[in-house]
């Protein structure tokens, strides 16, 4: 990592390695502070309990079947009961979200493709604990991740807590001559121990699974009328290379809850879950590709030292496919072992020295390959902060559409983060402080405006009359469509006073508040510097952080008009089908058919 991915000023949060089960166990827990309440199997009566209730986790669920009809979505879940045996009851909802991994069930049972690369490699994943080789890592060779060749193994060790000495290691795999029951705890204590190249008394091996890395994205995010959809790594596949699956997942149910919410709400049409694939699915694609380029730039180094693992594939597949297969399994897995044993060869001191020709040049080119920023990256800024929707649930005017710039095509290099208001960007950060009320020296981010407890849309203007008189439109429409907005007014750097003016301005309305920014010093940058804008314009923020609409210089034609516009096209009223109408209709509030609507 780079020192500039630690000093939080393209965001109020550092970078972090952290272990996806910590992290899960972390989320239960959070939910369970914020009132819900997780239910085991056990002490279930399936007869009398026939699913989850408002704020409830099912553990130990599996979904079987999925039906879905014009007006519901039925799973049917299996769990193992209080016998022992297995039951099953049919839950019914309104939506089915299969969040439920790269194996996903949900989408197996509907049947969804996933397009893409399929079998880039196959591994075994060895978890296990050593506090030895976490002590000898923070004292000789501190690091997060290792590659790790030698002539007896290959592997790669990932350190997910150096204190703990909690590890992971990744080692290359080979069906059918090589088995899982090949991967014993004694076997791969041994192997841990020859890829650390020292003895070390105290390894304890927590799990070991194999597993096939692809880079797919799936073909449709949403089926029958929108009321199943699939998220996360259900969605899509990558090679673990640059943290882009947990990423792009957790960017996935971003953008979908505020979505969802607005639909049980009654406050937007079913047909607003439609901007979800719209937007996301593109973003997936692109991070596919980024993963693969940087899968394959990792690569690199073992292939300059003479271990090319595209070899090594083709060589595997050769002997599957020819007459090597017809060959008896322990001779086929003697064939493979010494070939592979051959190639271990090439990182012997014999031939990797600086006075054997060859091992010179290969040396050189590993050293190329680090120098020239070539080899694996970790940290993508601009890929993770950057991304960006080019339509879906937002409102894009001619003028500005024509200054959006097309879908980049990833180098897998590193680039850094710009941050920028155009629509379907992410609300750059900025250091601001309350203007007035009770803590006024707190200093926050600007994200932390948009409400993480409610739908809410954010309007940031500057004080300035126009502006003032937009922000009073804002509220007027948001209203008549029965969703929650909020108005933050943003004040130069060195104002103290000016809360006053805001609350005369704004009234009768109360949901606003005045900030101004903080800066490092008086030379940086100002927040309408930041955003590539004037303090003449303005930026509407939907509840995921994203921005919906912006205006560079203030609203041509009449505000109110204008407004209606944008929250229509947000919202999904735009293009609404007919049968959306009519159940949007069923849950809308009067004051949301009169004006949402009839527009």
């Amino acid at each position: 990592m780079q020192p500039q991915d630690l000093d939080q000023t393209v965001s109020p949060v550092s970078v972090a390695h952290f272990s996806q089960y910590k992290l899960t166990r972390l989320i239960l827990q959070h939910l369970q502070n914020l009132g819900f309440t997780v239910r085991n199997p056990n002490g279930l009566d399936n007869l009398m309990y026939d699913g989850p209730k408002e704020r409830e986790i099912l553990m130990g669920h599996e979904c079987v079947s999925v039906n879905a009809t014009s007006d519901c979505v039925t799973m049917t879940a299996s769990f193992l009961n209080e016998e022992g045996k297995y039951s099953e009851k049919c839950i019914r909802s309104r939506f089915l979200v299969g969040t439920d991994g790269a194996g996903s069930t949900v989408r197996q049972l509907l049947g969804i493709d996933m397009r893409g690369e399929k079998d880039l490699q196959k591994l075994v994943s060895v978890h296990f604990m050593s506090r030895q080789l976490g002590e000898y890592l923070i004292n000789e060779r501190p690091g997060m991740l290792f590659f790790i060749f030698n002539t007896e193994a290959i592997g790669v060790l990932v350190a997910h807590d150096l204190k703990e000495g909690e590890f992971v290691l990744q080692i290359p795999f080979y069906p059918p001559q090589q088995k899982l029951e090949d991967f014993s705890l004694k076997i791969c204590e041994r192997l841990i121990v020859k890829l650390a190249g020292r003895e070390l008394a105290d390894i304890k091996v927590v799990d070991i699974k194999p597993w096939v890395m692809h880079a797919e994205v799936s073909e449709k995010y949403l089926l029958h009328d929108n009321r199943i959809i699939i998220a996360g790594d259900a969605a899509h596949r990558f090679p673990p290379a640059g943290g882009f699956g947990m990423n792009t997942g957790i960017q996935d149910v971003h953008n979908l809850a505020w979505k969802i919410a607005s639909v049980v709400k009654g406050t937007a049409p079913k047909s607003i879950l439609t901007s979800y694939e719209v937007e996301r699915r593109p973003v997936a694609i692109f991070n596919t590709e980024l993963s693969v380029k940087n899968f394959r730039a990792a690569m690199g180094v073992p292939a300059a030292l003479g271990l090319d693992p595209v070899m090594a594939n083709s060589v595997h597949n050769a002997l599957n496919k020819t007459v090597g297969s017809i060959l008896p399994s322990e001779l086929q897995r003697k064939i493979l072992d010494g070939i592979f044993s051959l190639g271990r060869a090439q990182l012997s001191d014999i031939v990797l020295n600086k006075n054997n020709p060859v091992g010179s040049s290969r040396l050189a080119n590993v050293r190329r390959i680090f120098e020239g920023g070539e080899s694996l990256q970790l940290q993508f800024p601009a890929e993770d902060l950057g991304f960006r929707y080019h339509e879906g649930a937002l409102f894009i005017d001619d003028e500005i559409e024509t200054e959006l710039n097309a879908p980049e095509v990833p180098t897998g290099r590193r680039r850094e983060y710009v941050p920028s208001a155009d629509p379907g960007s992410r609300l750059p950060h900025a250091n601001v402080k309350a203007l007035s009320g009770p803590s006024t020296e707190e200093t926050f981010s600007t994200l932390d405006l948009v409400s993480g407890q409610k739908v809410e849309f954010l309007l940031i203007i500057a004080p300035v009359e126009p502006s003032y008189r937009l922000a009073q439109a804002a509220f007027e429409v948001s209203e008549e469509y029965n969703v929650s907005a909020k108005v933050c007014i943003v004040w130069p750097y060195g104002t103290v006073d000016g809360a006053t003016r805001s609350a005369a301005e704004l009234t009768p309305w109360e949901n606003f508040i005045d900030v101004v920014e903080v800066k490092c010093s008086s030379a940086s940058s100002s927040w309408w510097d930041i955003c590539q804008m004037t303090h003449r314009g303005a930026i509407l923020v939907r509840p995921d952080e994203h921005i919906a609409w912006r205006v560079k210089s203030g609203v041509v034609g009449e505000t109110t008009f204008e407004l209606r516009r944008v929250f229509s096209a947000i919202l999904g009223l735009t293009n609404c089908s007919e049968s959306d109408f009519k159940e949007w209709k069923e849950l809308a509030t009067p004051n949301t058919l009169e004006y949402g609507w009839d527009l």
